[in-house]
């Protein structure tokens, strides 16, 4: 049986965005904690807007709490925006 998207009314491509979702803002994803691990996770939304040249720099951070990681997050920030301004 062939299947025929023009027949369909309700048909969604894959590209089309998502209705009521909005895109997240800001650089960090939602923090996490892995199943069965006791520290909080959080990625860079964009890796590879990461500045280069920088090893203080990181694209996924860790902590034992919210707050901590929180505090992370914000140093990761500044470092972030000093690099981009030419601060070294």
């Amino acid at each position: 049986m062939k299947f025929e998207q023009s027949r369909r009314d309700d048909y969604i491509d894959h590209t089309d965005p998502l209705p009521a979702v909005k895109p997240s803002a800001g650089r960090w994803a939602e923090p996490y904690q892995p199943p069965g691990a006791q520290l909080w996770v959080v990625h860079l939304r964009r890796p590879e807007t990461l500045p280069k040249g920088d090893a203080r720099l990181l694209a996924r951070l860790a902590a034992a709490d919210m707050p901590t990681l929180r505090a992370l997050m914000a140093q990761q920030d500044e470092l972030a925006r000093d690099r981009r301004e030419g601060w070294r």
